[in-house]
């Protein structure tokens, strides 16, 4: 009967050892597969526990120290790290994968891969972890209701709203390199904002300006198809939003650029509206420019409000159309400005006229000018 003796080659992963026979040296991986003869050798009952994968660190990872890696992880729309939300779940470790389930706060988010994208950088960055699993659930109402009277008691207890690093929800965000920031705005929709806009953005270009276009109409944006663009924004080694550039060098953001589907609807409430709007103005590295022009959903509602209350505006475009019930709506945007103590620096009519290509004659499709 041949004899066995057996070393381990690794301690620390205590998985390949040396089998050696009266014939010739073997080796075996020490995992469930093995065959129980070797037990008595090893001098033990049972094998020990598979190792899959060698922790250069040697750092043993529990609940604890993933929760603590997922304290720096900020919910991307309210700005609180996503364990003080009571976000995080689940966690399961198995050797060194772990699988994390977390609770969004609006169900479908389309935000919900870049948070993915966040616990699995925290995660790894331990240099513990192999890899990361991420499962997403939503909040029930019980708990969303739980969820707003504690953001509630800590605005509060604060007196500040909730946020990241973009100050209170009201306080006015600085310049920094940019000259100008003009808002275009409307009452009513349709009546062609975001192609003043873009226009605008492209004459000012032609003339030699440095421009950006900041795209604040969340739920229907539509600036970057304007442009043609489709790439997802990047970010400095700093942490800033680095703007898409069109081929003539405007630099655009928008919340369909970050978007994985664009079709995906951007159901949210009016704090997060208010929040992903700072962070699309603040949080980008748009560098020195001469004008930033940002177009704004139609209406006065929250929106709109958060870019006359948080951005640095050096004055407002309104853009109309000759319809009745457009002017009358467009009137409240730019009582809406002056309440809040903008300069208009003009109004557009846009859809003015038809000009025939065949007599040059110009025909009113939609009324006389309302002036």
């Amino acid at each position: 009967m041949a004899s066995y003796s057996v070393s381990p080659n690794s301690f620390k992963a205590l998985r390949v050892f040396s089998l050696t026979t009266n014939s010739q040296p073997q080796s075996f991986n020490v995992d469930n597969s093995t065959d129980c003869r070797f037990a008595p050798v090893i001098g033990c009952k049972y094998l020990p526990q598979p190792v899959y994968r060698w922790n250069p660190s040697n750092t043993l990872i529990d609940k604890q120290s993933v929760i603590d890696s997922l304290r720096g992880v900020l919910d991307p729309e309210i700005g609180i790290s996503i364990v003080d939300l009571n976000m995080v779940r689940d966690i399961t470790i198995t050797g060194d994968d772990v699988r994390v389930k977390i609770a969004l706060t609006v169900a479908h988010c389309p935000l919900a891969k870049t948070l993915q994208s966040d616990v699995e950088k925290a995660l790894k960055k331990s240099g513990s972890v192999h890899s990361v699993t991420v499962e997403t659930t939503s909040m029930s109402k019980a708990e969303l209701n739980d969820l707003r009277t504690m953001l509630q008691n800590r605005t509060t207890k604060t007196g500040a709203e909730p946020k990241a690093s973009i100050g209170p929800g009201i306080e006015r965000l600085g310049k920094r390199e940019i000259r100008n920031i003009i808002a275009v705005v409307s009452g009513k929709g349709g009546v062609g904002k975001s192609f003043v806009t873009s226009m605008l953005a492209c004459e000012l270009r032609r003339q030699g300006y440095e421009v950006g276009v900041l795209d604040a109409d969340l739920t229907g944006p539509s600036i970057a198809k304007v442009f043609g663009l489709s790439d997802r924004p990047s970010k400095t080694p700093s942490g800033a939003i680095t703007p898409i550039q069109t081929m003539t060098g405007i630099r655009v953001m928008s919340i369909n650029l970050v978007l994985d589907d664009p079709g995906t609807p951007v159901i949210w409430r009016g704090p997060i509206v208010n929040s992903v709007i700072r962070q699309l103005y603040w949080e980008v590295d748009w560098g020195p420019l001469h004008y930033l022009l940002v177009d704004l959903p139609p209406g006065t509602s929250d929106a709109p409000l958060t870019v006359f209350q948080s951005l640095p505006l050096d004055g407002v475009i309104v853009v109309s159309s000759p319809q009745n019930l457009a002017s009358m709506i467009v009137t409240k945007a730019v009582n809406m400005a002056k309440k809040m103590n903008a300069e208009i620096l003009g109004l557009v009519e846009n859809m003015s006229y038809l000009e025939c290509p065949e007599c040059g004659e110009k025909i009113n499709v939609y009324g006389p000018s309302q002036g």
